[in-house]
């Protein structure tokens, strides 16, 4: 099944939307390590994926990751402990995708800026004091 790229993108954008609603990140694990895919772009790059429901990352088992448990985490700790190491490692996000493992592969600096951009400004505060609490 072939997707246009308006289709990717309005996947990805229901990911930034649920997210910033429900504060939660859904994601595959195994005891191996996390879901992943070569990158479309560049086959020497990594992306993990991650899902705004637990349906999405149920529908991506059937493509491989049978043995890989849903699993998901505080949108806190996606944004201020997974998105920065990802980062560090040269690794991408794949938001998202569908059964197929097909969608957008993100930079993980920028899918925080744009997550955080989506944030209600109540919200951006309590990850302010939190990621203060856990630096003194």
């Amino acid at each position: 099944m072939l997707l246009d790229r308006a289709t990717c993108d309005a996947n990805h954008r229901r990911f930034i939307e649920r997210v910033v609603e429900k504060e939660m990140v859904w994601y595959l694990s195994h005891p191996a390590g996390v879901a992943n895919s070569v990158s479309n772009d560049d086959e020497e790059t990594t992306v993990l994926m991650f899902w705004s429901d637990r349906a999405y990352a149920t529908r991506a088992r059937s493509n491989g990751f049978e043995d890989y448990e849903e699993t998901s985490m505080d949108l806190f700790d996606f944004l201020f402990r997974w998105l920065p190491g990802m980062s560090e490692d040269g690794v991408l996000a794949g938001t998202n995708w569908t059964g197929d493992l097909i969608g957008v592969e993100c930079d993980p600096f920028e899918l925080r800026e744009e997550i955080e951009s989506e944030m209600p400004v109540e919200l951006q505060q309590n990850h302010k004091d939190r990621y203060d609490a856990l630096n003194k």
